[in-house]
C-alpha cells in the first residue's frame, strides 16, 4: 500500500532534477539557492482548480512530479521493509494499492497509474490488478468498519465518511447490508461529494492574516515599500502548521514568537497582539479569518450530502484534517441535535492508508458504487426538427435523416452500479478497418442529448480509444465483422475491453487526446 505523507519536493532549476523530497525537503529549503519548491501537488490533479494551482514550473508535468515522489517513497519503503525482515525483492510478489480522492476525474486517476509505471513500482505489462486504485473515503470506510461495532450498526443504516485531508474533502455515504451469514458489506447509497477545501486552505488563510499583521510593524524600505522576507515568514508558517494548528479547538488563544529575520519598527504593538516579540492570535480572530471560512465549507458539504440520505446514523471524521478538534466541535454542533453521531476513530489520519491495505486483501468488501457522471459515446440518431439544431442534421445516402453528435448513454449518473458491472454493446465493423471511438461524460442533473455542451448541459471528452482489427483468417476485405465493446464502470477506474472473433482484447484509452 502506498499513500502520500509529506507532499514536498525540491527541484533544481538548472536541470529540473529532484533534489530532496518529504521531510528532508522541509529541512533543506534553506540549503539550496536555486530551487523550486512543490508541495501539496495532488491539487494539480483537481480539474476544478485549473488556473488556480495547476501552473507547474520547469516544464514539469503532474505525471513527472508524482512519479518522482513515488520513486523515492517506494525506495524508502523497500529499505524499511527489508530491515523488518522481508526478503529482498519482496515487491515482485506484492500487490499495490493507491488511494485517490473520490472527486478526481478519470484522467486524473489514469495519471496516477501512469506515474506508478513511470516510477518503476509496476511495469506496463503487469496484470492490471497488480496496482489497485480505491477512493480515499472508501478506504476509510473499510477502516472504520471495526468501529461500527461500537455503535450497533444495523442492516439498512447509513453512515457518512468525511475524509478531510490537506487538499481535498471527500464525502461518501454507505448503507450497511448484512447477508444471511452475518457478513457485512457496504453499498454506496447516494452520489458522493468532494471539494478542495482541506487544511491547506487554512494554512493559506493564516499566511494571509499573518502578513496583514506584520505589515503594521515591518520597517519600510528606502523606497517606501513594505517587504516581508520569505524565510522568517516560512518559519512562522511551519510553527503554525506543526504546532499551533493541531492544538486549536476554538476555546483558547494561540501564541507564537516572532521569527528572527524580520526588521521590526517595534516589538510591541497592542493592535496586533504583539508584546515583546511574542504575538497573540485570539480565538476570535483565528475563527473569523483563518478557520471558519474553511470549516464552514466542510460542514456545508456534509449538510448538502446529508439531504440525500434517508437513515444517516453517524459521520466518521478521518484524514489529517479530520482529526481537528475544532472541526469535530463544529460538526457536533451542526449534526448532534439530529441524533447523528460524529465519530473520530483511532488514528483518523491513518484511516485511508490502513483501509487501503484491507481493500488490497479483500477487494469485495465494497459491493456498490454510485457513478458521479453520465457516461456515453457519440452516435447519430433520428433527427427531430422540433428539438435538434439544423447544423446537426445529416442526410445519409439512403436518404434517411439523422442527427449527429447525439449522446448514447452507457451509464446513468447517480444510479447504483455493482462493482463487477459491465455494459456490453454489439456492433458491426468491416475488415480490416480499425474502430475509433470517443467517450464522453457529463455531471449534469439530466441526461445529455448531445456530446457538445449546451447552456444547460456540460459535456466533456473523457478519452479516445481505438480497437485494432486483428488478422482474421478466411475474412476478406470489406467483410462485416461482429464487434463487442465491454465497459466496466463499477470499479474506481474505467476499463474497456473488445471482443472480436471470440478473442478478448484490452483497449488502451488515450486520456490526453
Amino acid at each position: 500500500m502506498l499513500s502520500f505523507f509529506t507532499l514536498l519536493q525540491l527541484y533544481n532549476r538548472d536541470d529540473n532534477k529532484l533534489i530532496q523530497w518529504g521531510r528532508s525537503a522541509k529541512a533543506g529549503k534553506s540549503k539550496y539557492p536555486n530551487i523550486t519548491i512543490l508541495q501539496q501537488f495532488k491539487l494539480y490533479l483537481d480539474d476544478n482548480l485549473e488556473g488556480v494551482v495547476r501552473q507547474l514550473p520547469l516544464d514539469l508535468t503532474a505525471t513527472d512530479i508524482i512519479a518522482d515522489y513515488l520513486e523515492k517513497f517506494f525506495a524508502y519503503v523497500k529499505v524499511d521493509m527489508t530491515k523488518k525482515g522481508f526478503h529482498q525483492n519482496f515487491e515482485k510478489q506484492a500487490r499495490f494499492c493507491l488511494t485517490v480522492p473520490a472527486m478526481w476525474s478519470d484522467k486524473s486517476k489514469q495519471i496516477m497509474r501512469d506515474a506508478a509505471i513511470q516510477s518503476g513500482i509496476i511495469n506496463a505489462s503487469d496484470h492490471r490488478d497488480r496496482l489497485m486504485l480505491i477512493s480515499e473515503p472508501e478506504a476509510a470506510a473499510l477502516y472504520c468498519e471495526r468501529t461500527c461495532d461500537k455503535f450497533n450498526m444495523q442492516h439498512g443504516d447509513e453512515f457518512m465518511i468525511c475524509d478531510a485531508g490537506g487538499g481535498t474533502v471527500d464525502l461518501i455515504v454507505f448503507r450497511v447490508e448484512m447477508d444471511a451469514a452475518g457478513n457485512r458489506k457496504f453499498r454506496e447509497s447516494t452520489k458522493g461529494l468532494g471539494k478542495s477545501c482541506g487544511s491547506t486552505f487554512i494554512d493559506r488563510n493564516f499566511r494571509k492574516h499573518l502578513r496583514k499583521k506584520l505589515k503594521k510593524v515591518i520597517r519600510r524600505s528606502p523606497n517606501g515599500a513594505i517587504e516581508i522576507p520569505d524565510a522568517p515568514l516560512d518559519h512562522m508558517m511551519d510553527i503554525f502548521v506543526d504546532n499551533l494548528k493541531p492544538l486549536f479547538d476554538g476555546t483558547d488563544d494561540l501564541y507564537s514568537d516572532i521569527s528572527m529575520g524580520f526588521d521590526l519598527v517595534t516589538k510591541t504593538e497592542p493592535s496586533i497582539g504583539l508584546d515583546e516579540g511574542n504575538m497573540t492570535f485570539t480565538k476570535e480572530e483565528l475563527k473569523k479569518h483563518v478557520f471558519d471560512p474553511v470549516i464552514s465549507e466542510v460542514v456545508q458539504l456534509c449538510r448538502d450530502l446529508q439531504k440525500d440520505t434517508t437513515n444517516l446514523k453517524a459521520i466518521f471524521m478521518v484524514g489529517g484534517f479530520g482529526s481537528s478538534a475544532y472541526l469535530y466541535s463544529q460538526m457536533e454542533k451542526e449534526f448532534l441535535p439530529e441524533n447523528i453521531r460524529i465519530v473520530q476513530p483511532d488514528r483518523p489520519e491513518m484511516a485511508v492508508a490502513r483501509g487501503a491495505v484491507i481493500f488490497g486483501m479483500h477487494p469485495s468488501k465494497i459491493a456498490t458504487r454510485i457513478p458521479r457522471f453520465w457516461y456515453g459515446i457519440e452516435i447519430t440518431n433520428i433527427f427531430d426538427p422540433e428539438i435538434d439544431p439544423i447544423e446537426y442534421k445529416v442526410v445519409r445516402p439512403d436518404r434517411s435523416v439523422r442527427c449527429d453528435n447525439r449522446f448514447s448513454t452507457y451509464v446513468e449518473r447517480g444510479k447504483p452500479l455493482d462493482i463487477d458491472s459491465c455494459v456490453s454493446r454489439n456492433y458491426t465493423t468491416y475488415y480490416p478497418s480499425h474502430t475509433a471511438c470517443t467517450f464522453f461524460a457529463s455531471d449534469s442533473d439530466t441526461e445529455p442529448r448531445y456530446t457538445i455542451s449546451t447552456p444547460t448541459t456540460s459535456v466533456r471528452k473523457v478519452f479516445d480509444f481505438e480497437i485494432p482489427m486483428p488478422v482474421l483468417p478466411n475474412v476478406k476485405h470489406g467483410d462485416p465483422v461482429p464487434l463487442t465493446i465491454k465497459m466496466y464502470f463499477g470499479e474506481v477506474e474505467l476499463r474497456v475491453e473488445a471482443v472480436i472473433d471470440d478473442q478478448t482484447y484490452a483497449v488502451v484509452c488515450n486520456f490526453n487526446a
